[in-house]
């Protein structure tokens, strides 16, 4: 189901921006040059950077690709994406139990891999010239699978798995700068979902990530 999910969600955005591509060229200008018309637009873009998670786990690499359609509204302001990152915080510990008789305590390390899909509205200031900034809001939908296995040393204990899927909201905040096609891009990622599996308990997957990339727009 999650991978049935992730490719409707994907060959979705991929027929918007394939029709917002078929956008019209404006009128010739005194020279005879063609200019494009302020209508609909194609965004594409991939980004990498750090995610420092607040419920517990480690920091870690994050990655992601993302794909959309800009509307013609206020000099193409608005924007509709699909993001599509991943990421696999970890964390170690230990843990004590009276029935365990070398000590009484044991080891562990939890692999948390996220692999996380989040539909986003933006408002991109496109006044400033070459400079744009952006802010956006929208869900994230959080395929979850933990993997807990015990850690260096004795005693050690079978490694488990457990997956879920669970649904919050992400605010991106970020600058582009123009460069060719495109432009230079720098986000800041504020996120946050739920996390009740076994291993982890009540937990969740809020964080904050720091990403740079390159956004085409077409």
């Amino acid at each position: 189901m999650m991978r049935r999910l992730v490719l409707a969600s994907l060959g979705l955005a991929g027929c918007l921006c394939s029709s917002a591509a078929l956008a019209e060229e404006g009128p010739a200008d005194a020279s005879g040059a063609r200019t494009r018309r302020e209508g609909f637009g194609v965004l594409a873009g991939a980004k990498v950077g750090g995610l420092i998670p607040f419920g517990g786990l480690g920091p870690n690499v994050t990655g992601g690709i993302e794909l959309g359609v800009v509307f013609p509204w206020v000099h193409r302001s608005f924007a509709l994406a699909v993001d599509l990152d991943y990421a696999v915080p970890k964390a170690s510990g230990s843990e004590t139990d009276p029935r365990i008789a070398t000590g009484g305590k044991y080891t562990w390390h939890l692999t948390e891999q996220e692999l996380n899909l989040m539909p986003v509205v933006m408002y991109r200031l496109t006044s400033l010239g070459k400079v744009t900034p952006f802010v956006g809001v929208g869900p994230r939908f959080y395929f979850l699978r933990s993997t807990v296995r015990s850690n260096e040393g004795l005693p050690t204990f079978q490694e488990t798995t457990e997956q879920s899927t669970k649904v919050g909201f992400g605010v991106p905040l970020g600058v582009e700068i123009q460069l060719g096609p495109g432009g230079l891009l720098a986000e800041l990622l504020f996120q946050y979902g739920g996390l009740d599996h076994t291993a982890t308990g009540v937990s969740n997957t809020g964080g904050a990530s720091l990403a740079v990339g390159y956004r085409f727009l077409f």
